[in-house]
């Protein structure tokens, strides 16, 4: 089948392109890890030799969705004020101090926190913190939604949990 073929389908399907193209990649990495196979840990090497100098920007794109769900926790999007602890405090200004100081200490563990542990948990800095990213991120995007359908981005969900698991676990 002609590659344009393939690309027609794809834009056909329910599915975004570049969701199927990720997901594709990352099955043909975990696939290649798994088997050992050394052209596939080649290629990875390359793209974080490639990618390194911009690790900075994913680390901090990963502790943006951590801090993200923690914002998703404390606050509650829409009419109402808030969620988490409001009942703890008699004034909406004592819970914004509560939630600054709560933000302010979470950002700064996860600032501390993350870059250390990423960095000496993986061989595969930018790859698998790029695929938690994905996975993480799309679940953040969605997680306040009432309508989603999660079989609609399950591929790109599926890939970056690939992305983000696989390199480690070989």
């Amino acid at each position: 089948m002609k590659i344009k073929q393939i690309h027609r389908r794809l834009k056909a399907s329910r599915h975004k392109p570049w969701q199927i193209y990720l997901l594709s990649a990352s099955v043909l990495a975990a696939l290649g890890l798994y088997l050992e196979i050394e052209i596939t840990y080649s290629v990875l090497q390359a793209i974080e030799r490639v990618s390194s100098r911009w690790s900075w920007v994913i680390i901090l794109g990963i502790q943006g969705v951590l801090i993200g769900f923690v914002a998703e926790f404390l606050y509650e999007q829409g009419d109402g004020y808030a969620k988490s602890t409001s009942h703890l405090f008699t004034s909406k200004d004592q819970t914004l101090l509560f939630r600054v100081g709560a933000m302010t200490l979470v950002s700064g563990v996860i600032t501390k926190v993350v870059p250390p542990l990423l960095e000496n948990a993986t061989e595969f800095l930018f790859i698998q913190t790029t695929g938690a990213v994905i996975a993480l991120g799309i679940l953040l995007v969605h997680i306040g939604s009432s309508d989603w359908n999660p079989l609609t981005e399950w591929p790109a969900i599926t890939a970056g949990t690939l992305l983000a698991i696989v390199p480690s676990l070989v």
